[in-house]
Parts: C-alpha cells; sequence; structure tokens
C-alpha cells in the first residue's frame, strides 16, 4: 500500500476494479440476465415520463434510503475492520455501477450512458464528497482525527445532495428521457 501517493489513489483504484468486474461479469457470465434488466426498457421509461413525483413522499423515501447506507458505513466503520469495510464498500459500489452501466448501454445503446449520467450527476458530486470524507477518514483512522468541521462538511454536503436528488434530479431526467 505504500506504493501510492495518497490513500486517496488507492480507494479509487478499489472503485474501479468493482466498476470492471462488474462489467465482465455483465458481459461474461450474466449476459445482460440479471436484476437491472428490465430497468432500462422503453415503456418503464414512458412510465417514468407520466409519473407524477410527489415531493413530500419523494423526499422521505430519499432521506430514508441514503440514511440507512450512511448509518450502515458509520456503523462498519466503527468496528476492528474498518479498512477492510472501505475496501468492500467502495467495490459492491463499483461492481453495480459496472452492471447497471453496461444494462443501460446493451438496452438504450450509447444514449443510456447519457441517463446514467443524468441519473446520478446533480446529487452524485455531494454525495461523493460527503462519502469521500467519511470513507477516507475510515480507512486512514487512527492516523486522522474526526472533528466539527469533517462533520459539518458531510452534513451539508449530505443533505444539498438530497434536496438536489429530491428538486432537481427528476426534471431532468425526465428531459434526457424525452430525448431519447
Amino acid at each position: 500500500m505504500r506504493l501510492y501517493k495518497n490513500h486517496g489513489q488507492l480507494l479509487i483504484i478499489f472503485l474501479a476494479v468493482g466498476f470492471l468486474i462488474g462489467i465482465l461479469y455483465e458481459n461474461v457470465i450474466s449476459k445482460g440476465n440479471v436484476l437491472f434488466s428490465e430497468l432500462f426498457l422503453r415503456s418503464n421509461l414512458e412510465r417514468y415520463l407520466h409519473t407524477n413525483v410527489i415531493g413530500e413522499k419523494y423526499l422521505w423515501y430519499v432521506v430514508k434510503a441514503r440514511i440507512i447506507v450512511l448509518a450502515v458505513i458509520c456503523i462498519l466503520g466503527c468496528f476492528r475492520w474498518k479498512k477492510l469495510c472501505v475496501t468492500l464498500c467502495l467495490f459492491v459500489c463499483g461492481f453495480f455501477a459496472g452492471v447497471i452501466s453496461v444494462t443501460a448501454v446493451m438496452q438504450l445503446g450509447i444514449k443510456g450512458i447519457l441517463l446514467c449520467l443524468v441519473g446520478i450527476m446533480p446529487q452524485g458530486i455531494f454525495y461523493v464528497m460527503a462519502y469521500s470524507m467519511l470513507l477516507l477518514y475510515w480507512f486512514c483512522y487512527p492516523e486522522r482525527r474526526w472533528n466539527r468541521v469533517k462533520l459539518l462538511f458531510v452534513v451539508v454536503m449530505f443533505l444539498t445532495g438530497i434536496a438536489l436528488e429530491v428538486y432537481v434530479n427528476p426534471t431532468l431526467v425526465k428531459l434526457v428521457i424525452k430525448i431519447l
């Protein structure tokens, strides 16, 4: 692990390895017959266009989903195997990103990548910053200490991501689906 200039590079490598294995899994082993095979069907995309997203209900759904993931990461980070938990978390995230990307390309062509990017982009930037701070802390523990500034940063980035996911993302996704 000393071959890398900093721990951030190592974490990106874990994510990239998971992404590549997800791509290989989807192409070689499952050949498109997995969990997400119906995710990008035209009928589902058309149905999404005509769905009215109720802000308050969707807000609580997103808050609950994101808080659960954050809580699991925080709880796992309190155990002895912090580095293993961080590595597995990044690997699994990369794996599913690879599987979903390949599924999108198989069903929509290159337009599927555009849909995937728009689906995660506005809020994804803030979630990545919040999770990066948290995962990097767990990975570098006890060399790094947690403080109020880091806590505030994670909370603000996380809440901004939730707000963008609830109020901006549905509109952007609908615009892209209309173009497709």
